[in-house]
């Protein structure tokens, strides 16, 4: 039984065949070819096609002759189609073409995600034949949504990375230097914590000015993993912190480790887990306090690249959401192997006008800076409208991007199988904890200047486009920071457009980096 959408292959007059579906015809019956250039003359210059309708395949066909350099996804609602239609000698002969890409429904966003690279393809070009279009208009339509979901996705990413790109390219070749010097043994750090416990993650919400008090009665039943902003907070309420996660980049981030209000020091028997993309400055901070110390990676490519480059992981993989440190947290109880967490603080809005539980960096930087004309509730009330509310409840607010944390977190939890019991998440099954490899910089440089040096070989070091080339994936967060530079005027092409690409800066910088670390 066919169950293609499409029913039969015919000649046209010219010989080439085409698809028909109930006799009606995706090409001209005469010269599809013809009707193909013409096709593609009316479509403008794009490096990423995304085509709705594969058909007889003459008009991708044409794309491919008029942009050469171009990449393509060629959509078609099912598998059973793309069977149907390789039967034509052009689609098979595209098949096979590494910058044509099939995909269906069902994986089309998948595909979208993982091809599609702002930073280096520039803007996407979705179109489609007119006729396939209009037989399959709800095929079409979904396609369509599908596509734009996808994008909003690369949008906010691309957004993040064009903001914090060089800054993590920077801190994470710093961070792998310290690592290496470290010889940290992370599988006797993680061997040691009591995951028959329940893990408390800690953010800096301000119901944990409340919910703090439950936590100091029933300290002993619990393994405190805080966030870094909650850490001064529970420093100050004289609670031992069994670690601690720092995600951000920042330098804002140093502020955190800042141990006014301590008799002794208080991160003497606590773990600290960074983020590879974290603030050096605020690593070395804790330096002077303990060697407890270990790295995490969470998806940023090049942390994935450093973390894998010797066949075994090194670092410990973190999930971060949309870079929220507490999911991060959240997620390390979940990496090691507890079973049971509960949340404080985490609230993801604002509750009775306060954006922060009591005694976070912020109080600090805030007395400090107060005078008769601006005191500390002043600074506070600009944070809190800084963008606009969105009101919960009476005295509950929140905001668009609070609200996406949280959708985060939920979703975080739901994937990882942790169901809420009362107040405590459980999970039946337990994770085994991966065994990590110790990290080894020079070797990692050796190899990973190699590759990348390669890539750029195999493109005449004008360009490179071979995302085979896991040393090349790391540059993207950095590209999209130059091409975010570029776009905006603050740094100015040469005359010479491939000085001024995107790319070759983020190739050239990424060998500044590496050749400045490699020295010291």
């Amino acid at each position: 039984m066919n169950e293609s959408n499409y029913t039969q292959i015919i000649d046209a007059k010219d010989g080439n065949k085409i698809p028909e579906k109930n006799q009606i015809a995706f090409h001209s019956k005469y010269n599809p070819i013809r009707e193909a250039q013409s096709f593609a003359n009316q479509l403008a210059e794009s490096n990423f096609f995304i085509i709705l309708g594969v058909c007889g395949g003459y008009h991708i066909e044409e794309i491919l002759t008029k942009y050469p350099a171009a990449k393509i996804l060629a959509v078609e609602e099912n598998e059973k189609d793309f069977e149907f239609l390789k039967e034509i000698p052009c689609v098979k002969k595209l098949s096979q073409n590494p910058k044509v890409l099939f995909c269906t429904l069902k994986n089309l966003g998948e595909k979208v995600l993982n091809n599609y690279k702002p930073a280096i393809d520039g803007n996407i070009s979705i179109t489609s034949l007119r006729q396939w279009e209009s037989t399959f208009a709800q095929t079409a339509e979904t396609a369509r949504k599908i596509i734009q979901d996808a994008l909003k996705i690369l949008a906010a990413d691309f957004s993040v990375q064009s903001h914090f790109g060089k800054i993590w390219q920077k801190n994470i070749f710093e961070n792998l230097k310290t690592a290496s010097e470290l010889k940290i043994n992370t599988n006797e750090i993680l061997k040691k914590i009591p995951t028959e416990k329940c893990a408390a993650i800690i953010a800096a919400g301000p119901s944990l000015d409340e919910s703090i008090k439950e936590l100091v009665k029933n300290r002993n039943k619990y393994y405190v993993i805080a966030t870094d902003t909650a850490f001064q907070a529970l420093i100050k309420k004289g609670i031992k912190t069994d670690a601690v996660i720092s995600v951000d980049g920042q330098l804002v981030s140093y502020a955190h480790y800042f141990f006014e209000t301590a008799k002794k020091n208080p991160a003497e028997d606590t773990l600290f887990i960074f983020d590879l993309c974290a603030n050096p400055s605020a690593v070395r901070r804790i330096q002077k306090s303990t060697k407890n110390i270990i790295f995490a990676e969470t998806g940023h490519p090049l942390s994935q690249y450093a973390s894998k480059f010797s066949g075994q992981p090194s670092f410990i993989h973190l999930d971060a959401g949309s870079g929220t440190v507490t999911i991060a947290a959240a997620s390390f109880a979940d990496a090691v192997g507890f079973s049971k967490i509960k949340l404080y603080g985490a609230d993801f809005s604002y509750l009775n006008g306060k954006p922060y539980a009591k005694g976070t960096y912020l109080d600090s930087l805030y007395r400090k800076s107060e005078n008769r004309f601006s005191n500390s509730e002043t600074m506070y009330d600009r944070l809190l409208y800084r963008t606009e509310l969105k009101i919960l409840s009476e005295n509950v607010f929140t905001t668009e991007i609070l609200e996406s944390y949280k959708k985060s977190l939920d979703n975080f939890l739901l994937e990882k199988r942790f169901f809420k019991n009362m107040e405590i998440f459980e999970k039946s099954e337990i994770k085994k904890i991966d065994f990590f490899s110790e990290f080894n910089y020079k070797r990692f440089l050796d190899i990973y200047i190699a590759s990348l040096k390669k890539a750029f070989k195999e493109q005449n070091s004008q360009t490179a486009e071979d995302y085979t080339n896991q040393a090349f994936t790391t540059l993207l967060p950095l590209c999209a920071w130059f091409e975010n530079k570029l776009n905006s005027g603050a740094l100015i092409p040469h005359r010479n457009s491939v000085v001024g690409n995107s790319v070759i800066l983020a190739y050239n910088k990424t060998l500044d980096y590496t050749r400045l670390y490699y020295e010291t």
